[in-house]
Formats: structure tokens, C-alpha cells, sequence
């Protein structure tokens, strides 16, 4: 009983997710360009200014059929958005660090 439990966590969506980046802000370092945001929710992104929705990380990239922009009807969106082992993302060459505290990024 307690290995169908395991076997069923290990297949589940919490394994599947593990390697997705926290939630929170993420600051461009030595870039003018908009922060990204991850979350509150599961497949929520906020990235080059669009609110995705249903959005996935993998591969390197990042990929949603559902984001808004600034005229508010919904468009496909595909990036490169890469999850480094040091928890930094890298997006267009940039680097954005986690903000581990409220408030915008500096």
C-alpha cells in the first residue's frame, strides 16, 4: 500500500513541477527591461509585459495559449526562458534574480 502511495506522488504533478522556478518577482540584472513574475497561481506569467495564463516551463522555453497584453484579448505566446541550477532565470540574454523580499525590483 505505502509503494502505490509513493509511486503515485512520484507521478503526480509535484514531481512533474519540481523543476518549475518559485513563485515571485524575478529582477533583470544590468538590464532596462520588465521583470518577470511567476505565480501566485500554477501557470501564471508575467513576462515582456503579457499576463499568461495555462503557461509552461520547459525545454527552455516558456509557452502559453492564453496571455494578455495591453489591448486585452488573448494571444499564443513562446519564449526562451531558461531555469538555472542557481535559480536564475535567463531570458533574451538576460539574467533575472528572485526578489526575496516585497517591493519592486531596484
Amino acid at each position: 500500500m505505502r509503494a502505490l502511495v509513493l509511486i503515485a506522488l512520484l507521478a503526480g504533478p509535484a514531481a512533474a513541477e519540481a523543476f518549475q522556478p518559485p513563485s515571485g518577482l524575478y529582477c533583470p540584472e544590468g538590464a532596462d527591461v520588465p521583470a518577470v513574475v511567476i505565480g501566485p497561481g500554477p501557470g501564471e506569467v508575467g513576462i515582456d509585459l503579457m499576463e499568461c495564463h495555462g503557461a509552461r516551463i520547459s525545454g527552455g522555453r516558456v509557452t502559453s495559449r492564453q496571455c494578455y497584453g495591453n489591448g486585452g484579448t488573448a494571444v499564443p505566446y513562446e519564449a526562451e526562458l531558461v531555469l538555472l541550477p542557481s535559480g536564475v532565470l535567463l531570458h533574451d540574454g538576460v539574467r533575472f534574480r528572485r526578489r526575496p523580499a516585497g517591493g519592486p525590483c531596484p
